[in-house]
């Protein structure tokens, strides 16, 4: 009875299956049979010819007609992609400019030009140009803003050529995600309108000739990831407003001619992994605040006149790679801290005014590779391990420090210009190095203090029995 009754269910259950199946089928069938039917994607014949038009304006001597008949978009040149809309092909990128052999976009002839027939491409997501302007003056059309309901990606990339002013109505591109203008020669100052690209991702406009501020706007591009301005005629202060930009996470500011203090609202900026505000005239201290970018791996401030002490929050700073303070007035002693970034690669901070030893625990720095020292007023003898000098090498410049000697045992310093430290000067430099700083004392040092208090020990055990020894030599007195 208990056997047929699960039969009889089984039974059901299974023909309740085929029924959903089937009802399943009869929906999606004719969406099937409609897409069967409909005819290969086409392409609008206006925007063959646009594409024609544009790659005859970017090199005039080949025969782009003869060499890529039919549908572009099919079977045309690489760096030219299509996407099919409605049926339809449309251009969805357009990369000019041979890279290398594997992005090999067309080439770009000595007079290249842009069509305005570009302007048709109502779909165009990515537009590229890379080494296209380097003979004949051209400038960016205005009227590019007319893709902004499209265009996402524009790049103009190390175009000599490529001058005049960035066109203000660059800021109408409401759906812009990278804006790379690098290494053109472009001038005049950056519009403010940039300002209201609130998709904007990237804002790359290094290597030009640019010159003004950096509109207070800029702080409502919170999107943005990457923002650099290097290589530049700007100048004024680092705006504040920067500090708005919570997504950022490399800010390169460096050669330019940017003055007055590091703002504080910097230190808001928590994603940050790449600061560079080298070469400029920068002024006053490192900020505090700075301490809260605990993300950083490279932070450059070299070559300003920040001056005063190093601060000691270094060991804030667990991620980072690469450390550059050169010729910055810095006073005062190297920090300890320094050895707690136990990470970093790269330190440099020579041509200052820094005194006193270096510190024995820098030594300790398994992952570096490339420290200067160089033209400071340090002192005393270099007490790091022979593992460390011998994995540094030529890499570790410490010239120009007058006070500055090797310890024993003697190791290849030869390209330091460094001569031998007296005994004394090792023996004060551990002694100091054991005192000053207990929680980074090498094991050299622990050698020489277990040493000298051993020798001390001694000393007293002698002295009772030469004492017990004379008293037993003494006549007894009755």
């Amino acid at each position: 009875m208990t056997v047929g009754y699960i039969r009889f269910n089984t039974e059901i259950l299974y023909g309740f299956k085929w029924i959903i199946v089937l009802m399943v089928l009869s929906r999606t069938w004719p969406s099937c049979a409609q897409e069967a039917d409909l005819p290969d994607p086409v392409m609008d014949p206006a925007e063959v010819e646009a594409i024609y038009r544009v790659l005859e304006g970017i090199n005039y001597e080949i025969d782009w007609r003869s060499m890529f008949p039919g549908n572009p978009c099919t079977g045309g040149p690489h760096g030219l992609n299509c996407d099919i809309h409605d049926n339809t092909w449309h251009v969805v990128e357009l990369n000019f400019g041979w890279v290398s052999d594997s992005v090999n976009n067309p080439p770009c002839s000595d007079n290249a030009t842009i069509d305005p027939a570009i302007l048709q491409f109502n779909h165009l997501r990515k537009l590229f140009f890379y080494q296209c302007f380097t003979k004949m003056l051209t400038e960016i059309p205005s009227d590019i803003w007319q893709l902004a309901s499209s265009l996402q990606h524009l790049t103009f990339q190390m175009n000599s050529a490529l001058v005049g002013e960035i066109p203000a109505e660059l800021g109408n591109l409401t759906n812009l995600e990278r804006l790379v203008l690098s290494q053109n020669s472009l001038q005049g100052s950056i519009p403010v309108e940039i300002g209201n690209l609130k998709k904007l991702q990237q804002l790359v406009l290094n290597g030009n000739e640019l010159t003004g501020i950096i509109p207070d706007s800029f702080g409502n591009l919170d999107s943005l990831k990457v923002f650099d301005l290097s290589g530049n005629q700007l100048g004024g202060e680092i705006p504040s407003t920067l500090g708005r930009l919570n997504a950022l996470q490399k800010l390169d500011l460096s050669e330019n001619m940017f003055s007055g203090y590091i703002s504080d609202e910097l230190g808001n900026l928590e994603s940050l992994q790449f600061l560079d505000l080298s070469s400029n005239k920068l002024n006053g201290s490192i900020p505090d605040s700075l301490r809260k970018l605990t993300s950083l791996q490279y932070l450059f401030l070299g070559d300003n006149s920040l001056g005063g002490s190093l601060p000691d929050f270094w060991g804030n700073f667990s991620n980072l790679i690469g450390l550059k303070l050169s010729d910055s007035s810095y006073e005062g002693r190297i920090p300890d801290s320094l050895a707690l970034m136990h990470r970093l690669n790269s330190l440099a901070l020579d041509n200052n005014r820094l005194v006193g030893t270096i510190p024995s625990s820098l030594g300790s720095l398994s992952r570096l590779y490339r420290m200067n020292l160089s033209s400071n007023l340090l002192t005393g003898p270099i007490l790091f391990p022979a593992s460390f000098m011998s994995r540094l090498g030529h890499n570790l410049n410490v010239r120009n420090n007058s006070g500055l000697c090797y310890g024993l045992p003697p190791v290849n310093v030869s390209s330091m210009e460094l001569d031998q430290c007296s005994t004394q000067t090792s023996s004060n430099a551990y002694e100091e190095s054991s005192q000053v700083h207990p929680l980074f004392t090498s094991a050299m040092d622990i050698s020489h203090a277990a040493s000298t208090r051993k020798a001390k020990a001694l000393a007293v055990l002698f002295s009772v029995v030469f004492l017990c020894l004379s008293m037993q030599s003494q006549p007894v007195l009755q």
